[in-house]
């Protein structure tokens, strides 16, 4: 059975983000936040950024923000990629983090320096606010477990007729044995807690539960990317579309898609190790709780480094998917079937057979793929690859050989083949015997962690290469017939640009239906259950 918890922790959760801002507010408009994962732009006006970096928030407009990095580039990323510091103060361990860093670093950290000086908060109250910010996002958590478990996984296990046990195991992976172990450790939580609450000591709560958020969260975070392409791909048709959004109107839940659900537990681990280091920045070394927090915040740590690690990783499948879909020619198996992350690229002069040929190569994990140049257009045309769990990497001495300079061999002993490659400049073959060490080491890592792309995701990924080739293939067909000449273009342009000279349709509103209208048609079609 499902334990629901008393508290939204929702409204808990935006009033200690509202007081972090009014903080901010009042110390020269200054809000910064921790990045909690690394964030890749999906379109130009979208601001990247890595695990960890310093963003000031400029603008917050619902669930995305606006913000500057250190490096002064402004754009826009999801809210819930941030967490807003209870303490706005600058300390030791950002300037540490940070590194020497351009100007716009620099001025960031300065003008929090500059705030400190103003305003030195009362350790005592940032500490406090932090337990209670850690306290409130953990009931709002676990009711978010509840409301997955209680309203898609349970109507989704009473319609045999749209999943099966599999695509269920997939969607929704262990989520309500993490809800169970997440259930207990609110628990623990809350008898830590003492009448003076920057009293109570809480770190030890994490160091118990270690082996648990390790093992469980693992388990979740490993299999979420294939959560996430089941989703996409159910989500294509119809039926499911409307089958989950009737879920989340019948068990009111937040307005959010299912995907936003299941990103819940990757982001609240990482939201562990950034609460624990500013609850550990504002604990007197001689706090009975200081050596706990500081385990803590070590453990929490090494468990977000590792998530986020697999996140960027799994989000690397779908610029692979669409670079193989910009090679002409390709041939053989995808790219998908043995590699997850393009490590190096770059220009070599190829020596096999006795033939030296100029191609372009790209290195990714366990294959070493290699093009041609097509003259006229500038694409590149499949020409082969390499197996590089077969082969070895021999560095060759300058002249060692006839007209081998900056180069190496790549030999596969079992077959008894080999292939010379050589590099310009001597600085670029140290990068590439660089780059093939990182290799290697990758591939080991990958299996010491169990690291593996989920079939489902390696689908969806090229589910989504097609529908947007597909889509730009119609747009660009779409504007030859609207201009059939240069002539048109131009007066077109010239209409756009004078505005009063043409006459301007309104766009007319849809209207969609009422979530009450809603759920009465959409309950009666899927048969969901109050």
């Amino acid at each position: 059975a499902v334990v629901s918890t008393q508290s939204t922790g929702e409204s808990h959760v935006s009033d200690i983000e509202e007081e972090a801002a009014e903080i901010a507010t009042d110390s020269n408009d200054l809000i910064i936040g921790e990045a909690l994962w690394d964030h890749l732009p999906l379109s130009k006006d979208h601001l990247e950024f890595s695990a960890g970096d310093l963003i000031e928030v400029l603008q917050q407009n619902g669930k995305w923000w606006r913000g500057r990095t250190d490096s002064g580039k402004t754009g826009w990323f999801p809210a819930d990629s941030v967490r807003l510091r209870i303490s706005q103060e600058a300390d030791e361990q950002d300037v540490r983090h940070q590194g020497k860093g351009s100007p716009r670093r620099m001025t960031i950290l300065q003008r929090m320096s500059s705030m400190s000086g103003k305003q030195k908060l009362n350790p005592e109250w940032v500490r406090q606010k932090v337990i209670e910010e850690i306290i409130n996002y953990e009931e709002g958590y676990v009711k978010n477990l509840a409301d997955v478990i209680e309203g898609p996984l349970k109507e989704a296990r009473l319609r045999k007729d749209l999943f099966n046990d599999n695509q269920i195991e997939r969607l929704f992976n262990n989520i309500e044995e993490l809800f169970e172990f997440q259930v207990k450790f609110l628990e623990s939580l809350k008898k830590r807690l003492k009448t003076i609450v920057h009293k109570s000591e809480i770190g030890d709560t994490f160091t118990e539960h270690q082996d648990k958020f390790v093992e469980i969260y693992s388990r979740y975070c490993n299999n979420h990317s294939g959560a996430l392409a089941e989703y996409t791909i159910l989500n294509q048709h119809m039926i499911y579309t409307i089958f989950f959004e009737s879920c989340r109107l019948l068990k009111d839940m937040e307005s959010i898609p299912l995907d936003g659900y299941l990103l819940k537990p990757v982001q609240r681990i990482c939201q562990y190790q950034l609460q624990l280091k500013e609850l550990l920045k504002y604990t007197n070394s001689t706090h009975p709780d200081h050596a706990k927090v500081k385990e803590a915040e070590c453990i929490m740590s090494r468990v977000a480094s590792t998530v986020n690690e697999r996140k960027r990783r799994t989000e690397n499948i779908n610029k692979l998917a669409q670079w193989q879909s910009s090679i002409e020619d390709w041939r053989g198996e995808d790219i998908l079937v043995k590699s997850s992350i393009m490590i190096h690229s770059g220009s070599l002069y190829k020596i096999s057979a006795g033939n030296k040929q100029l191609r372009r190569f790209f290195l990714f994990d366990k294959q070493l793929v290699y093009c041609r140049k097509l003259l006229g257009s500038g694409k590149l045309q499949y020409k082969g690859r390499i197996n590089l769990d077969q082969c070895q990497t021999v560095d060759l001495e300058d002249n060692s050989e006839p007209g081998v300079v900056n180069g190496w061999k790549m030999e596969n002993r079992a077959k008894n083949k080999w292939v010379v490659l050589l590099c310009k400049k001597n600085s670029d073959k140290s990068a590439w015997l660089d780059a093939l060490k990182e290799e290697r080491r990758q591939v080991e890592l990958d299996k010491e962690n169990n690291f593996v792309i989920p079939e489902a995701q390696k689908q969806a990924a090229y589910v989504q290469v097609t529908r947007s080739n597909s889509t730009r293939s119609k747009k660009l067909n779409s504007f030859s017939q609207k201009y059939k000449s240069t002539s048109d273009l131009r007066n077109s342009l010239l209409v756009e640009q004078n505005p009063r000279d043409s006459k301007s349709k309104s766009n007319k509103k849809l209207k969609g239906f009422s979530n009450k209208m809603f759920l009465k048609k959409q309950k009666k079609l899927l048969h969901l259950h109050d």
